[in-house]
């Protein structure tokens, strides 16, 4: 005798209309958008303390090694000590995977680091006294249409809703020194700006 919707536990319940779910859980996860591999991950929508952006290399930049040499270069002549009253607290390299030629699948083509921030009100008040980490993640690739050589960037607070605009000057300074390579760079815009 079969019992009535009623008089089933959750779990009887839920084994014997499991059946009803199955096309609402197929067609969600075959409608979801897989990322390419190795593709940076974007922004939050609207985020006030994440930027997103792409940086290309000049065309007489014609291998990966030699983007991944400047870009490897601009990013160790970034002092120490921070600039423009953001990343007082130092920087390292977290991962460096750069190196493969673009868009080969050997590698990630990646390199990670990480930002300190200098300790102000904020970080007293919020973060017991502690810098704010930011991470920087940049992946080289090549550009379809064109098959020029491009970074894609994401510098991003771990932390809170706003950043006090340091990525971008993060951004701003390195991106400069790329530009004076003759490198595109557009003007870093969060999340929220675009």
């Amino acid at each position: 005798k079969e019992a009535s919707a009623s008089s089933l536990s959750r779990r009887d319940a839920l084994l014997k209309y499991a059946f009803l779910l199955t096309p609402i859980i197929t067609t969600t996860s075959v409608l979801q958008p897989t990322p390419p591999a190795n593709a940076l991950e974007a922004c939050r929508p609207n985020a006030h303390n994440c930027i997103r952006t792409t940086w290309t290399a000049p065309s007489s930049v014609t291998s990966s090694s030699e983007a991944a040499n400047t870009i490897r270069d601009v990013l160790n002549s970034y002092p120490q000590k921070g600039q423009a009253g953001v990343d007082c607290n130092g920087w390292k390299i977290v991962k460096d995977e750069l190196g493969a030629e673009a868009g080969s699948s050997s590698s990630s083509n990646t390199i990670k680091l990480e930002y300190k921030s200098c300790v102000g009100p904020a970080a007293l008040a919020i973060n017991l006294g502690q810098p704010f980490i930011d991470d920087l993640k940049l992946e080289l690739g090549k550009d379809d249409a064109n098959g020029s050589i491009t970074v894609e960037v994401k510098s991003s607070s771990r932390m809170g809703s706003g950043d006090l605009f340091v990525n971008r000057k993060r951004l701003i300074y390195l991106g400069g020194m790329l530009k004076e390579k003759g490198w595109d760079v557009p003007n870093p815009k969060y999340a929220y700006e675009n």
